[in-house]
């Protein structure tokens, strides 16, 4: 981490923060987290990948570092266009998780000459997929909103000891950037956010995609149905399910998640 290079990427005035691992003779890989998460969620794969890639990770507006406001699903994708555009990265392979495998696949979609190649951790798509009417986000903001409330008034040590029991299979390397991300994450993280039909920008990725889905009954989202469907609609899509997981996939089964994903970019 010492040697990682960190700044910002302004975009009409909103700082979009990123780290680095750098080395420009090396193939570039932008990562994307999940809701509530940082760039530094992603430390435990940089360091096993950043021999032989240089490594951008993004702060998503409202996380982390980056700056705050409401925005939608084709913000956080565009966001992440400038981030690239701006460090003059592309092409660019891209990595995401959860809210963040979704925000690729925008980018992916809406700018394909920036990405190459694109995996996907899990993406929170539904088996029936539809626009969410505005009063299912509304009770999530508001769920959100009593989380956010719980967090605040929690010293480091507390959110630490809540983490591990939610998540006892995780490496002990997970949780200081965990718990530095859930203090970070800004009141409007949700507010323009919406379940979208995922089928739209599914049906305009043109780049190879990986798709990897963990166990069903373990938390994973992505139902094998969905996964299904994907590689049927888009020849571009093939699947890795790794056993023994189920949303943080690589927090949960991280040397099977690495070898798909090295195997993948390799």
């Amino acid at each position: 981490m010492n040697q990682w290079i960190e700044g910002d990427v302004v975009v009409s005035g909103l700082p979009l923060h990123f780290y680095r691992t750098g080395g420009t003779d090396k193939p570039t890989l932008l990562l994307a987290h999940g809701f509530s998460d940082n760039g530094l969620c992603w430390s435990r794969v940089a360091r096993e990948m950043e021999v032989e890639f240089d490594l951008i990770m993004v702060d998503a507006r409202n996380h982390g570092q980056s700056g705050r406001g409401i925005c939608s699903s084709d913000d956080l994708a565009d966001d992440l266009a400038a981030v690239i555009s701006g460090l003059s990265a592309a092409p660019t392979f891209a990595l995401g998780h959860s809210m963040g495998a979704g925000t690729v696949v925008g980018l992916a979609a809406r700018h394909p000459a920036l990405v190459t190649r694109i995996a996907l951790e899990d993406p929170p798509w539904a088996e029936n997929p539809g626009v969410e009417d505005d009063a299912t986000a509304d009770k999530r903001r508001e769920g959100f909103r009593k989380f956010l409330e719980g967090v605040s008034d929690m010293s480091d040590e507390a959110i630490l000891a809540m983490g591990k029991k939610q998540h006892p299979d995780w490496s002990d390397d997970e949780f200081p950037a965990w718990v530095q991300s859930n203090r970070q994450v800004g009141s409007d993280a949700l507010a323009g956010m919406k379940y979208r039909d995922w089928r739209d920008n599914v049906a305009k990725i043109q780049c190879d995609t990986l798709v990897i889905h963990g166990d069903e009954d373990r938390g994973g989202m992505l139902k094998e149905a969905v996964v299904d469907r994907l590689i049927q609609d888009n020849d571009c899509f093939s699947a890795q399910h790794i056993p023994g997981a189920g949303h943080n996939i690589r927090r949960e089964q991280f040397e099977l998640y690495m070898k798909a994903v090295q195997g993948f970019f390799g």
